[in-house]
């Protein structure tokens, strides 16, 4: 009799802790908090003064799927209210969590459980399981969904603690209906609020408001929806606060703009009701450069390394920094492993511009397969619009590749109509008509008249172009492309395509040179008038050549751009001395 009694007494003690298991629940989480991570902290719910013998909370990696941390609550009860703290301050919590570099909660995507279990069946680097599982949540701040960590704890969704752009100042509370945690103000030991903030931000945008070589001003811009939903504060830590087209206090939408920031300075926009909503961005200070006049010759004589930071290139879109300059051309990967758009401002101008320069493929080891389609090079008005852009597309017969012109669409709308070979340098000409709405694409050409192929999406759509850029893909299928002696101007530029004198047509060896000494050959018997320039521009060598020979023994190893001029005509050549 005594042992059914025992048996009767055990089943009703595992009953009764079941039913209490499922009554402790992962009330809210704040995993990123100002600066160092020094406020965040997991508080529990349950009933008040509940004992949580047996209980523990155990936090698991997204970059491992692994356990990192558990924590035995045995002994500790939840507080009159029925809640209990994990945290970082320690005067103010139940269990003090250690601090860490940055937090001892790692910010997502990553998982927090409660297990009834022995706290020996959880070390460090124990996979999550369901087994004698209470509750978990999946979270992060605008991490990419870990099925692993989901799947494991048997949960379907993952919280975004980064739900309002706020994740900093905002943590994840469980709902009334305990169905879903929602992202808003902090409620430390007290009961979740169930209001959320409506206003969201959203795209950001600047523009210098002149260009020139001493420190300019711009405007930064800041979208918003959710507006006309409390009153809100506008401040920014420098400029002027422009609400004329839209303010979040009576607009559904608008957009907030701050005026006179100086260039260089980041800004910072807070938007504020004292109550639910306390969101806030960083813009960053674009580059005002002096812009560039047209006609303007890029010769891309740097220091090998990063084409950004050399003369006046700018970033608009991609990995800062993956576009290159090697021996004094630039390097555009097709199949690189990050994409960088990189832009040349300069003054707009009316009518029609063109872009031309010496272009080398690259031999990838077979010819451009048809899915590739990859455009390299464009121009680009103030915003996001990109115009005459030159594809590298597929061959027709049984050449490596062929070119295509497209005027602002990404598929090339006109292809050439005769192969290319990789390893032949070959010169590009681009045209486009900004009344017009017309590209036009020209291969070693000499004149405007030669034949040419058109990409047209005209007439009647009227463009303003502000600057030539070069981009760089992260293709899978994609080439490498060299680029020397772009040459931006308002009409067909013969300078460097001169029948007679032009930059294919004159030949500079050995380069590299170890001898010092270098060959000038054209096709024209005449005196070359010889002029090097270091890579700071400096006029190291001026003299007449009545000869082939060039004499470069006095200089250092390096990287020189020789003007060769003939007649009236000039190009540009780079030489490399070892």
């Amino acid at each position: 009799m005594k042992k059914i009694y025992s048996l009767l007494l055990f089943i009703f003690v595992l009953i009764s802790s079941a039913l209490s298991a499922q009554d402790v629940v992962i009330n809210e989480v704040d995993a990123d908090t100002p600066g160092s991570d020094t406020a965040e902290f997991i508080e529990l719910k349950a009933a008040p003064n509940t004992s949580l013998d047996g209980y523990l909370i155990v936090f698991f990696s997204g970059s491992s799927d692994l356990s990192y941390g558990t924590w035995d609550l045995t002994d500790f009860t939840t507080d009159a209210n029925g809640f209990f703290i994990l945290g970082n301050n320690a005067s103010t919590v139940d269990i003090e969590l250690p601090p860490g570099g940055t937090g001892y909660v790692q910010n997502g995507a990553d998982a927090i459980a409660i297990y009834f279990d022995a706290a020996a069946n959880f070390p460090d680097g124990t996979a999550p399981t369901t087994n004698n599982l209470v509750d978990a949540i999946v979270y992060g701040t605008g991490d990419a969904d870990d099925s692993d960590l989901l799947t494991a704890l048997g949960e379907t969704a993952q919280w975004d603690e980064s739900a309002n752009d706020a994740n900093a100042i905002e943590s994840l509370q469980l709902n009334a209906t305990g169905t879903a945690y929602e992202t808003k103000a902090p409620t430390f030991r007290a009961e979740n609020n169930s209001a959320v903030c409506a206003l969201s931000l959203t795209a950001t945008s600047t523009a210098c408001n002149t260009f020139t070589a001493g420190t300019d001003t711009y405007t930064a811009t800041l979208d918003f929806s959710g507006g006309g939903t409390s009153t809100y504060t506008v401040t920014s830590n420098f400029g002027t606060v422009d609400l004329s087209m839209g303010n979040p206090t009576t607009d559904a939408t608008g957009t907030i703009t701050i005026t006179n920031i100086s260039e260089g300075t980041d800004v910072s926009i807070t938007v504020s009701d004292d109550d639910l909503c306390d969101l806030s961005t960083v813009i960053a200070s674009p580059s005002c450069n002096a812009l560039l006049n047209l006609p303007f010759t890029e010769t891309f004589t740097y220091a090998n390394g990063s084409l950004l930071g050399n003369g006046n290139w700018e970033n608009h879109s991609g990995t800062e920094g993956d576009i290159l300059v090697d021996s004094g051309r630039a390097i555009v990967q097709l199949n690189g492993a990050s994409s960088e758009d990189i832009n040349l401002p300069f003054t707009p101008v009316t009518g029609s511009v063109f872009f031309g320069f010496d272009m080398t493929v690259q031999d990838p080891g077979n010819p451009i397969s048809g899915t590739d389609n990859e455009y390299f090079a464009h121009f680009k008005d103030d915003s996001v619009g990109f115009f005459g852009r030159v594809d590298i597309v597929e061959p027709s017969g049984s050449g490596d590749f062929t070119l295509g012109i497209s005027t602002s669409t990404s598929a090339a709308q006109a292809t050439w109509a005769t192969d290319l070979v990789y390893g032949t340098t070959y010169r590009i000409t681009v045209k486009y008509d900004q009344i017009e709405n017309i590209a036009a694409l020209w291969i070693n050409a000499n004149s405007e008249t030669d034949t040419s192929i058109s990409g047209v999406d005209g007439p009647n759509n009227e463009e303003t172009i502000f600057s030539f850029a070069l981009r760089q893909s992260a293709s899978a299928n994609g080439e490498t492309v060299l680029i020397d002696n772009l040459r931006i101007t308002q009409t067909f530029d013969a300078t460097l395509t001169n029948s007679s004198f032009t930059a294919k047509n004159v030949n500079l060896y050995p380069n590299p040179t170890f001898n010092g000494f270098v060959t000038v050959k054209t096709a024209n018997p005449k005196d070359i008038s010889v002029s090097v320039f270091d890579i700071l521009g400096k006029k190291v060598i001026s003299r007449s050549l009545n000869t082939n020979r060039l004499d470069v023994s006095a200089l250092n190893p390096g990287v020189y751009i020789l003007r060769l001029s003939q007649q009236k005509a000039s190009v540009t050549k780079k030489l490399i001395i070892k």
